[in-house]
């Protein structure tokens, strides 16, 4: 599995790195996670989806994605904005290009995001599904910061 970096998953890392603790003494993601040998971390990602169209991944860029994939010059999925869940497109004379924006995976009330307990935008529990090479987003119901199913 190749998985994005993201601000969250780097912060021990990155503030053991600006204390002075040597790299070679911290656990790569894969220890610290439990997960095993088989996950990739990368910053981005670009990949080919089944339609022959290419899509970038990135953790974020900018608040607004269809800007990404216009700088990019091809689709764009990112997922730092935990507050917006959104699809968009622009076209050009050869091709429509969609910029897809995820929600999060995060109770907003867990300690981790005690930054955001004032925010008066809540985080949308979403993720996305790249089919035939269109997106579409799945919003997830979410009571007490639980998963309780989707959108009936």
């Amino acid at each position: 599995m190749t998985l994005v970096d993201s601000n969250h998953s780097s912060l021990v890392y990155r503030r053991a790195l600006k204390y002075g603790l040597p790299k070679a003494y911290l656990k790569h993601y894969n220890d610290f996670l439990e997960v095993g040998k088989g996950w990739k971390w990368v910053n981005d990602l670009t990949i080919s989806l089944n339609d022959g169209s290419r899509c970038f991944f990135t953790h974020g860029m900018s608040a607004n994605v269809l800007q990404v994939a216009q700088k990019m010059g091809m689709h764009c999925v990112q997922g730092h904005y935990h507050s917006k869940a959104s699809i968009q497109y622009f076209s050009n004379p050869d091709h429509l290009v969609w910029g897809a924006q995820t929600g999060c995976l995060t109770n907003q009330k867990s300690l981790a995001f005690n930054y955001a307990k004032n925010f008066k935008d809540r985080f949308i529990m979403s993720s996305i599904v790249i089919a035939d090479g269109q997106p579409r987003i799945h919003p997830m119901v979410v009571k007490d910061g639980k998963w309780i199913g989707k959108i009936v």
